[in-house]
């Protein structure tokens, strides 16, 4: 006993190890049994101290053990030791028990904290909290079968040599539960840009979607997915290797600014599919001079280009300052010291567009600023084709097929207990036939199977306003709202809208302060019993009525205690209200706040309504609707029995 044999029938000792999220650092959950196991020689004796508590068990023919102990308070620092009969032991240092969040989904939930730091400076000088604690998982697929362990990842404190890697949603989340409950809070972050929510469901919870289960079925067979990759990173390449080759910009140096005076003009920031750019693909080179004073000049500035799609190298006095590889981030590029200097200086762009949809993205900041002065550098640029090319490849993305990405990310944190989910993910699926609402209610039972515990919360994100990339998925986005509100409908999940914080012209929306804070509000009523505004207005029932022009709908609200409207930038008239009638048509309703109520008017006769809609557009075109807590009304559609 104690050996496992080998096939030769030699003995053979294997070390003692435990799962990675049982390392120094670790966070506990503090409502459920707290579960320890690892892994070491079959049939030896483990012995497991915890707080001066004492439990033993033996490790299994397969070689795993594992070890519950009670319930615990919340609290620590405490140490943890696993020891066996072979002696070997190890020791887990510095251990706390407290809410335990998995935190999962696409970009917007990967989006780290460095990504909007320029958003926050002040929260991210005053971040050490040994409260809040993260564990990342780094991106990771397995189309063979769930993975006991995972692959990477280990616990970090919210401190500044750690916290720009934090998922900017999940902090923001984590910090207000740290403040409101005091608890330590542990974030096990596991999310992915662009992934479908069927990358994360098992082939179980998918039992019936033949077709997604068969499109992942190649991807199993390691060959056939080293194969992809390498596919995918040999024809990019290879498109930007014959790009640049026959690049006029690149073979003349246009980096120095254009010599001949054959350039045409542009007004920027633009969507080049209203401009003659319409549908270019290759290589194109933007200059503009501007003017420097004597006081910005010699001094490091900085340099904001909002977005661009595809990619772009930028240039000031023929310098190289920065280069983005990809559309999404914004460009924000350091210009050195003494790069600057008085009188006429000469910026040059040279922008990739790789499938005939490039911009300049509009509404954002395109800018040179010091502590001395701000050059805006919006209006007439010049700019010359550099190289006209066919579209690039298409990518095959090898992470996002159906299962790859539970079985690697998620299956294996379902034996780690936690106090809930949050979820944060529908972009991508929004223009794909797949039913999300179907999927989410999948997800939610399927987890909450993996976890054992029925009761498992599960808050998630609605989508956000966007229009920059919807033009051609008319309606696609409203649908998919409308889904996540009734998949809010299920026990314990919680929805929080965020119409009001999302960014019509990016997809990845800076402002996740707000957004963690709104899921750290429904956390707080469903787990932690605050009572205190969670949610929007919600519809709870609405009558019609004929009137003298038609027919009067009144809407009454819950959770509407000061109902009013507002926005920002689109006045406080109500303008999002409309009905369908029995012919498909949209009309535009007439609609004013009435107490907890809303009152809509429309020319149309009662038995021609078929559905009342609130805000089912990408955006919003006047006020939104809030409570007194500033908490805003979900769309939605009611539609007519």
């Amino acid at each position: 006993m104690g050996q496992k044999m080998n096939e030769s029938g030699t003995g053979e000792t294997i070390p003692l190890k435990l799962s990675r999220f049982l390392s120094d650092g670790a966070v506990l959950e503090h409502k459920k049994p707290i579960h320890i196991w690892g892994y070491g020689t079959p049939e030896s004796k483990i012995t497991a101290v915890f707080d001066g508590m004492t439990e033993t068990t033996e490790i299994n023919t397969e070689g795993r053990f594992d070890i519950d102990f009670p319930i615990h308070t919340a609290g620590g620092p405490y140490i943890l030791t696993v020891s066996d009969d072979q002696n070997h032991s190890i020791t887990v240092k510095d251990i706390m028990v407290g809410a335990v969040w998995y935190c999962s989904g696409q970009s917007n939930m990967d989006l780290m904290m460095e990504r909007v730091r320029d958003s926050y400076p002040d929260i991210l000088s005053d971040c050490t909290d040994d409260g809040i604690r993260n564990y990342k998982l780094a991106t990771s697929v397995n189309y063979h079968g769930p993975l006991e362990e995972p692959e990477s990842g280990e616990w970090k404190k919210a401190e500044p040599n750690n916290i720009m890697a934090f998922s900017a949603t999940a902090y923001f989340f984590a910090r207000k539960l740290r403040e409101k409950t005091g608890l330590t809070v542990g974030i096990i972050h596991s999310s992915l840009g662009g992934s479908r929510i069927h990358g994360w469901l098992s082939r179980e919870m998918l039992d019936g979607y033949d077709e997604l289960l068969s499109e992942a079925e190649p991807y199993a067979d390691d060959d056939y997915l080293a194969g992809q990759i390498t596919k995918n990173e040999t024809q990019s390449k290879k498109w930007h290797e014959e790009l640049d080759s026959k690049d006029e910009g690149v073979k003349k140096s246009w980096q120095n600014g254009f010599p001949d005076g054959s350039e045409k003009s542009l007004m920027l920031p633009a969507v080049f599919e209203d401009t003659e750019l319409k549908d270019f693909t290759g290589s194109i080179w933007f200059e503009k001079e501007f003017t420097v004073p004597r006081e910005m000049a010699g001094q490091p500035a900085h340099l904001w280009m909002g977005t661009m799609v595809d990619s772009d190298t930028v240039y000031l006095n023929g310098q190289k300052i920065g280069e983005t590889g990809y559309q999404y981030p914004p460009r924000k590029y350091l210009i050195p010291e003494a790069t600057l200097h008085a009188g006429t200086n000469t910026l040059v762009v040279r922008l990739i567009v790789e499938n005939g949809k490039g911009r300049w993205t509009p509404g954002k900041g395109y800018f040179l600023f010091n502590d001395q002065g701000v050059i805006d550098l919006k209006g007439e640029w010049k700019y010359k084709t550099g190289a006209v090319s066919k579209a690039i490849p298409e990518t095959d993305f090898v992470n996002w097929k159906a299962t790859g990405l539970f079985n690697a990310m998620c299956a294996p944190c379902t034996h780690y207990p936690i106090e809930g989910i949050v979820w944060y993910q529908g972009e991508e699926n929004a223009p794909l036939k797949w039913d999300y609402l179907d999927l989410t209610k999948r997800q939610i039972k399927g987890y909450r199977r993996l976890w054992k515990d029925d009761k498992l919360p599960y808050l998630f994100v609605q989508l956000p306003n966007f229009t920059e990339d919807l033009r051609d998925l008319p309606g696609k986005w409203p649908a998919l709202r409308e889904c996540q509100r009734m998949a809010s409908t299920e026990p314990y999940t919680g929805m929080i809208v965020s119409m009001d914080l999302g960014e019509d012209n990016d997809l990845h929306p800076h402002g996740k302060r707000r957004i963690g804070e709104r899921l750290a509000s429904q956390a707080l009523h469903m787990v932690y019993g605050r009572d205190e505004e969670y949610t929007g207005p919600v519809p709870e029932s609405y009558s019609l009525s004929e009137c003298k022009n038609g027919t009067e709908i009144l809407i009454t609200l819950a959770h509407a205690e000061g109902l009013h409207s507002s926005s920002l930038d689109k006045g406080d008239e109500l303008m999002d209200f409309s009905v369908i009638d029995i012919s498909g048509n949209e009309v535009q309703a007439e609609a004013a706040i009435e107490n907890k109520n809303i009152r809509l008017r429309v020319p149309l006769h009662t038995t021609d309504i078929k559905e009342i809609r609130y805000l089912y557009k990408n955006t919003n075109h006047g006020g939104l609707v809030y409570n007194r807590d500033k908490f805003p009304m979900s769309p939605f559609v009611l539609r007519k029995h």
